[in-house]
């Protein structure tokens, strides 16, 4: 059973006399305000003064408060102006190293005449419809981008024997350890699938770890690497993927293998555009020296075995 609601005669006959009194001065306030003006004023003054002063408080608060909003919209904006600077800095940068990394067929910078390896270090060899370059771990698939059987195979928008160096390059890699079938046409049409075609520029870097996972295979940026490591690297069997710069064998940037080291040290090199290029010794300084100064992806230099090396 709910139980009625406790009466409190002593609160209400308060509440009732404090209304009683506000109603009284206010009245009295009133008459006062027209009966002795001075008497008013010297009761509210007070009031008044004290309502001016917390009046004063309040806007000197608010515009406090504005003026901190303002400054930190203004750090904010700073901010974002200085993330957007380093951001275009940033792209700038990486639109150099892609400057510098754009492989098109294109006459190296530094031409000399080149002395032949030994047949008994490297030479081209055929094994019924495939051509071997031979040195090295093993013999390497070699494929030329200028064959005409795919020169004018799509990579992408572009032909093979004008920008796709990349996908020739490890298309030789692909055949030599992973499958014999693979050519550069279908390791083209497979990487622009995949998105590795930059167009009018070649391949973007990612190209080469993204095809070695694509077709089983182990890849690992060996970095700036030194010459003992990578002679090391190349007489154990692997191949190295290399990107290089203008020199010897490009006048922009250009994908070749490394794929063997001779007894004296020289590299052995396979050139996607250049037989000549691929039948000389070259000094391993040499191939440091003209690396690509891109530093993405991976670049320069990718290690591809077909267990982990690293």
């Amino acid at each position: 059973m709910r139980k009625a609601p406790k009466k409190h005669p002593v609160r209400n006959v308060f509440a009732l006399f404090t209304l009683a009194i506000v109603c009284v001065c206010g009245v009295e306030l009133a008459v006062a305000r027209f009966e002795d003006p001075a008497l008013y004023d010297s009761i509210v003054a007070p009031a008044r003064e004290s309502w001016q002063e917390a009046h004063a408080q309040i806007s000197d608060y608010i515009e406090q408060q504005r003026a901190e909003r303002e400054r930190r919209r203004l750090e904010e904006l700073a901010r974002q102006e200085e993330l957007s600077r380093r951001r275009e800095a940033q792209r700038q940068r990486e639109l150099a190293a892609t400057e510098l990394a754009i492989q098109m067929a294109s006459k190296p910078v530094i031409q000399e005449e080149l002395i032949v390896a030994d047949p008994a270090i490297t030479e081209f060899v055929f094994d019924g419809d495939v051509e071997l370059l031979t040195g090295g771990a093993f013999d390497l698939v070699y494929y030329n981008q200028s064959d005409e059987v795919w020169a004018n195979e799509p990579f992408g928008a572009d032909p093979i024997d004008r920008y796709g160096c990349g996908p020739t390059a490890l298309a030789m890699v692909v055949a030599s350890l992973a499958d014999p079938d693979a050519t550069p046409a279908s390791v083209a049409a497979w990487a622009a699938r995949a998105g590795y075609c930059a167009p009018r520029s070649g391949s973007y870097l990612s190209i080469v770890q993204g095809t070695a996972k694509n077709y089983g295979l182990e890849c690992v940026s060996l970095g700036a690497t030194d010459i003992v490591t990578l002679q090391r690297y190349l007489s154990g069997g692997g191949i190295v993927v290399a990107l290089m710069g203008p020199g010897h064998f490009t006048g922009r940037g250009h994908f070749i293998l490394l794929h063997g080291v001779t007894p004296d040290g020289g590299i052995l090199v396979a050139d996607p555009n250049s037989r000549e290029n691929s039948l000389a010794v070259w000094d391993a300084q040499l191939i440091l020296d003209e690396l690509s100064q891109s530093r993405h992806d991976g670049a320069p230099l990718w290690l591809i075995t077909t267990t982990p090396a690293i």
